[in-house]
């Protein structure tokens, strides 16, 4: 991204898809952090100070957690290898990035009638000369972001590891639904059943709260298998309705605890970060809902 903007075309681009992202209240800078947070959420978050406006900030913010970032990806891949024939693979896989811009400009749509959200102000943007970027200036550009997403995901990411082992292996000797995790997992049933999420998985989400990096990860911990076992213990428990499901809430629901910071540090509120942790919420389980249930009874 740095040698594409150091190049003068990232510009360019946030004018050609003005006029389409105008019709969802906002503007061409936000297209550009929304295709930045296909790879990382938080530095597409960061990026949003230079729209001109804190209503459109503030509204970009809100929809750019629905982009399907990297750590997400090697979730959907590990779950759709394991419970999607490989000529679907791919197929469904390329759904969930749709399923992403929809969320996230239909989301931008509705909530640009909102007064806290809505801006007049014109888009004015002052296009550079095309140039060929340096290197140095791009590695020094790349590892500024880098170091600042370590410093963010670093803490989160160690703080994840260690909850998943205390939950998932207390009171001593237990084990699977009988630990402290387990028992999280069947608590929250009523709730994720109607969507066709298994108390394993759900404990695999409440991790992914922390960094969605981890969710692979704890389900080796949480099924007390390795990455192949646990491959062919969801391909026999999990079918490929509640697999797209369990994936399709996943892309939606509550972004990583280091994005959550961001949005806080960047909106400077907490009462806008509450809101879009429930928006994000709430918006899952209803699209994973109408889905599931919708699927089943036309007998999928």
């Amino acid at each position: 991204m740095a040698a594409v903007e150091d190049s003068g075309y990232l510009a360019r681009a946030a004018f050609l898809m003005d006029a389409l992202m105008r019709r969802v209240g906002l503007d061409g800078r936000a297209f550009v952090m929304q295709m930045m947070g296909f790879g990382c959420n938080v530095p597409a978050l960061m990026g949003t100070r230079v729209m001109r406006t804190r209503a459109l900030r503030l509204l970009a913010m809100l929809v750019i957690p629905f982009s399907l970032c990297s750590a997400r990806l090697a979730v959907f891949v590990f779950i759709i290898s394991a419970t999607f024939p490989n000529s679907q693979g791919a197929l469904v896989l390329f759904s969930f990035y749709v399923i992403s811009f929809i969320a996230a400009f239909s989301t931008a749509a509705i909530f640009s009638f909102s007064h806290q959200f809505k801006s007049n102000e014109p888009f004015l943007l002052e296009i550079p000369p095309y140039r060929i970027p340096t290197i140095k200036q791009v590695l020094l550009r790349g590892w500024g972001e880098v170091r600042e997403f370590i410093r963010r995901a670093s803490r989160f990411i160690v703080i994840g590891c260690i909850l998943v082992w205390v939950l998932t292996n207390l009171p001593a000797g237990a084990q699977g639904l009988d630990t402290f995790g387990g028992q999280l997992g069947v608590f929250l049933q009523p709730v994720m059943e109607p969507i066709g999420i298994n108390p394993y998985l759900t404990l695999a989400l409440i991790f992914g709260f922390i960094a969605k990096e981890i969710v692979i990860g704890s389900l080796s911990t949480i099924y007390a298998l390795s990455a192949s076992g646990v491959s062919q213990a969801i391909t026999m428990s999990v079918t490929s309705l509640e697999a797209y499901s369990f994936c399709l809430f996943c892309l939606l629901y509550t972004p990583c605890l280091t994005t959550i910071a961001t949005v806080r540090t960047e909106s400077k509120s907490w009462k806008f970060t509450v809101f879009s942790l429930a928006l994000s919420l709430v918006y899952a389980w209803l699209i994973s809902f109408i889905f599931y249930q919708g699927a089943k009874v036309l007998g999928f």
